[in-house]
């Protein structure tokens, strides 16, 4: 009785391990190909158990060795997806082990405890609940092939699956060493599988550890290829900032000439000043003196401001202020355009940026002493623009402020005896 129940059990088992990765593996079941798969796989698992079983005597090599010869069975018949097929393999493995364990550590026990019959013990206590567990784990197919599908899209899956596989015939074997059940000869083979068992997990992990180090490098090629693209983005977002500030301050001539380079690949646009005139000015000593940033500024001198009738000190505090300001709306990035021009004997001073608009609701306050938008807490800013009204207007000078949705402009008017005295002479 119990050789036949052995012999079924058997044939459940090779049914599992067989039946899973052709049915998990396989999306079509009623392909002949598939199908052939199984009968072959299922036939030489059965025989290699069968055999296994009669040559070695010792329990714990027979399992190694059909552990073994089941894993190369299941490469050699499903070698174009040799990796699905033994995660398949694997599971169902799994499932038959934990069986096993079930039954020889709890239920066997308990049923000793109360049959003294050591025959019907066996048959009560292994044979029929190992049955019953492993006909319930074909039942559950479809589930198991849910699980199946979830880890079947990890790559690590399979490895993990292998190393717990390993693990349990591992756990076994000194279970049984520890016991004092095996001889000699099986002593050396688990020491021996041991030992190749950690190199292998060891070049394993060296391998992942290149491979960890390629992806290391590769992520730095990325980013250093995204910096790359930011900084060619930035540059092209200078060139239509520029661009747009030209149009804006109706600098057609200049706005030509900077499409034509564009087109040639000559444009290289970057933090930069172009004079139009005079390089020698206060007001170019006090724009190179600052730190604009990315942002364009154009200085065109239509009139020397060098003959302002102003002490240089306070057109330097004039002008320095206005830009701060200029640059701090504009954010690092856009275009100011600096102009002196004579209209009869009024000499007109004009810095225009392509910043956001001033809110209306406080442009008239800009001027007044402790005005300001930014975060004064220790009440140091909101002085400049009034230190600037105040020179302009002790020197016999007006001063106004324009905003609008393309570009703010402050103007300061000076009319004096020294501008009439050098244009009449």
């Amino acid at each position: 009785m119990i050789l036949f129940v052995d012999l079924l059990n058997t044939i459940i088992q090779s049914f599992i391990v067989s039946y899973f990765p052709y049915y998990l593996s396989f999306n079509n079941e009623n392909d002949r190909i598939s199908k052939k798969h199984f009968v072959i796989s299922i036939i030489g698992i059965f025989f290699t158990s069968m055999l296994a079983t009669n040559i070695f005597s010792n329990g714990n090599i027979t399992t190694a060795v059909i552990a073994t010869m089941n894993i190369v069975i299941i490469c050699l018949v499903y070698r174009h997806i040799y990796k699905k097929a033994l995660l398949a393999y694997f599971i169902g493995y799994f499932l038959v082990q934990i069986t096993a364990i079930l039954v020889t550590s709890i239920i066997w026990p308990t049923i000793s405890n109360v049959v003294s019959d050591a025959e019907a013990s066996m048959l009560l206590g292994i044979y029929i609940p190992a049955i019953i567990l492993e006909l319930l784990i074909i039942k559950n197919k479809d589930n198991i092939k849910t699980i199946y599908q979830y880890f079947i899209k990890s790559e690590r899956s399979f490895t993990i699956f292998f190393i717990i596989v390993i693990l349990m015939d591992f756990i076994a074997n000194i279970s049984m060493l520890l016991n004092g059940w095996a001889n000699v000869v099986l002593t050396n083979v688990v020491i021996i599988m041991f030992v190749a068992f950690i190199i292998g997990i060891s070049i394993y992990r060296n391998s992942i550890g290149k491979k960890y180090e390629e992806i290391d490098r590769l992520n730095k090629l990325l980013i250093d290829k995204n910096n790359e693209l930011k900084k060619i983005k930035h540059d092209y977002g200078s060139q239509i900032s520029y661009i747009n500030g030209l149009y804006i301050m109706q600098q057609y001539d200049r706005l030509g000439e900077m499409l034509k380079k564009i087109i040639s690949g000559n444009a290289e646009v970057s933090s930069s000043v172009e004079y139009i005139t005079n390089r020698d000015s206060i007001i170019c000593s006090v724009v190179e003196s600052l730190d604009l940033k990315d942002i364009h500024v154009v200085v065109d001198e239509e009139f020397d401001s060098n003959l302002i009738d102003i002490s240089e000190y306070e057109l330097h505090k004039i002008v320095s202020n206005i830009l701060s300001n200029a640059a701090t709306a504009l954010d690092g990035n856009g275009l100011i355009v600096i102009k002196t021009y004579k209209i009869f004997n009024n000499i007109y001073l004009s810095i225009k940026n392509n910043g956001p608009q001033i809110d209306p609701s406080i442009i008239d306050k800009i001027f007044n002493t402790g005005f300001t938008t930014k975060s004064n807490k220790d009440e140091s800013h909101g002085y400049g623009l009034h230190i600037v009204k105040e020179i302009v207007e002790n020197n016999n000078g007006k001063i106004y402020v324009t905003s609008n949705e393309e570009y703010t402009e402050f103007k300061v008017i000076f009319s004096n005896k020294k501008v009439k005295e050098v244009f009449e002479a």
